[in-house]
């Protein structure tokens, strides 16, 4: 009986897909989620405090399986501060900063930190504790309502427990009461403050999550975070790497609206605006949870998709969110990886010479309708050996001098996959990307693989023909003409290696080039970029020789569908 069920339903399953077929009824889609968690403050760039504002009106509190508790509503253009509870200065002049402990105690101002003292028992709600601090403060205490997985009064804002110990034998005396307790720090607990620096309450859940959001009547539904405004909520965490973590919660579509202007100029082309939403929504949604360990899926920075908010957004940009709906890149019917970069010089890389993944739809395409004017299509960089030698020194390489540095191997598309440089103890050979980054500077990478060196040669050698007498005040001196604006009888020309001219000296005529001089490296290049995946410079020049998005997207990922 069981095998008799189990073919039917087999074949109820087989005529289904042939329906489904026959009958072009689509199956049933993947589910992506509708909403997006962006780091807006997080790691090193985490936050000791955070002002929130928003025309209409704000509310603070938390979710409670899915529906939203207001703990405090604010109205419209009243600042909003919530800081963490933690350890903290007022300089004279009114400034408050965090401090550490350990390193010791400021001299200069009032200090305030995260002991504080608890006024009676747990209270029934947020009311009942508002109107419990209200009388006290008759007596003289400042006091707040403060939420730990149930409501409590709690007064001061100590820096160290001697100091809270002391004020109890106060409060005894002032309240009449003595069911008062020193309450220790805990890495869990916001101060929730208005624009003066009264606090409305403390927030230290171990299980809800503090969420500011816009009140309804804002159109559109945006709040400001520290002066930068943002549509959807704001979660506020702390993590002991990372305190305290800003998290913009937010509908995907409108996270796109905040992408799509900072990574592709809201001036571009329709179509080209187009596929950069598309390959943005695709990217996010194959990324996210990248960063679980803080609870959010991306960041706003270059190390994600750069997100300016609503204040970046534009109608161009919105309207090619809102065309192109819910469209992804798919290869073989999964997410695909998408990448893409500011130029490419006009071919794309293959993701094998960058990352060294072979992957099917990441592979080396011509780009014929770039722009070259366009930024950094074109680039020269000058390095010497002195400054070669300092890069491999502060990357903890040490081959001493620097005596040559040359392109072992170029990849098929034209960029340098093996990079060797010598020196008098040794030598040391990069590849792939590390090329960009070991030639970069001040943390930023190189602008492409593809360029070429030119050099005088190796080491000291002489300055070639390059150098020239020239008579001045204090007398015959010497000058390097190399990369020297002279002026000809044809206009100003530039002495570069490839330079010339023809100067009367004291034994007559004589031409002078603009050699290299000796440990001298110019690096040719172009492109700016990794050069895997979608050329956004290339993508403008596409849609403006008439292919829409979806060709554009096709072009760059080989073998991929848009649906």
């Amino acid at each position: 009986m069981r095998k008799r069920i189990g073919t039917i339903v087999s074949v109820a399953a087989a005529l289904s897909i042939i329906f489904m077929y026959f009958f072009n009824i689509p199956a049933i889609a993947a589910a992506y989620p509708e909403t997006i968690r962006v780091g807006l403050y997080f790691g090193s760039s985490s936050a000791s405090n955070v002002a929130f504002n928003s025309k209409a009106g704000l509310e603070i509190g938390y979710y409670n399986d899915g529906q939203f508790v207001t703990l405090k509503s604010v109205e419209g253009g009243n600042q909003l501060i919530v800081r963490k509870d933690s350890y903290y200065i007022k300089s004279p002049t009114g400034a408050v900063s965090e401090y550490d402990p350990s390193e010791g105690i400021p001299f200069d101002g009032e200090t305030y930190g995260p002991y504080h003292i608890q006024i009676g028992d747990m209270l029934t709600d947020y009311a009942a504790a508002e109107s419990m601090a209200r009388l006290v403060e008759e007596s003289g205490v400042n006091a707040y309502p403060v939420f730990e997985d149930g409501w409590y009064l709690w007064t001061g804002f100590y820096s160290d427990p001697l100091k809270a110990g002391e004020e109890i034998q106060n409060l005894v005396s002032i309240l009449g009461i003595t069911n008062l307790k020193v309450i220790n720090p805990s890495t869990s607990r916001f101060i929730v403050y208005d624009a003066d620096f009264k606090p409305y309450f403390i927030f230290g859940s171990s299980t809800l999550k503090l969420t500011v959001r816009p009140s309804a009547s804002n159109n559109p539904r945006v709040l400001s975070v520290n002066s930068k405004q943002y549509r959807g909520e704001i979660e506020l965490r702390r993590f002991s790497d990372s305190d305290m973590t800003v998290i913009n919660v937010i509908n995907i579509e409108e996270y796109l609206y905040g992408v799509v202007p900072r990574e592709l100029g809201a001036s571009s082309p329709m179509e080209a605006l187009k596929a950069q939403a598309v390959a943005a929504r695709t990217y996010a949604y194959m990324n996210m949870g990248s960063y679980k360990k803080w609870d959010f899926d991306v960041v706003n920075t270059v190390n994600s998709q750069v997100y300016g908010g609503y204040d970046d957004e534009h109608p161009n940009t919105n309207k090619a969110v809102d065309e192109t709906k819910g469209k992804k890149v798919l290869y073989n019917g999964s997410l695909a990886s998408l990448f893409y970069f500011s130029s490419s010089g006009g071919m794309t890389e293959d993701n094998v010479n960058v990352w060294g993944k072979d992957i099917p739809y990441l592979k080396s395409v011509p780009d014929p309708y770039e722009s070259g004017t366009s930024y950094n299509y074109n680039w020269s960089m000058t390095l010497t050996a002195d400054e070669i030698k300092m890069k491999l020194f502060l990357s903890g390489v040490d081959i001493g001098d620097i005596l040559s540095m040359t392109a072992e191997e170029y990849t098929p598309a034209g960029r340098v996959n093996k990079l060797k440089i010598t020196g008098t103890k040794g030598s040391i050979t990069y590849t792939k990307e590390d090329i960009r980054r070991i030639l970069g500077d001040n943390g930023a990478y190189l602008p492409s693989r593809m360029f070429t060196i030119n050099t005088s040669g190796s080491g000291g050698s002489g300055q070639g023909n390059s150098v020239v007498f020239v008579i001045t005040g204090s007398g015959k001196t010497t000058v390097n003409v190399y990369n020297a604006k002279v002026v000809t009888a044809s206009g100003v020309k530039t002495m570069t290696s490839n330079g010339a001219v023809s100067m009367i000296g004291t034994s007559g005529l004589k031409t002078v080039t603009g050699n290299i001089p000796a440990g001298t490296y110019i690096l040719t290049g172009k492109g700016w970029g990794h050069g895997v995946g979608m050329s956004q410079e290339g993508a403008k020049g596409l849609a403006k020789m008439g292919y829409n998005y979806e060709q554009i997207l096709k072009h760059y990922f080989t073998g991929v569908t848009v649906e």
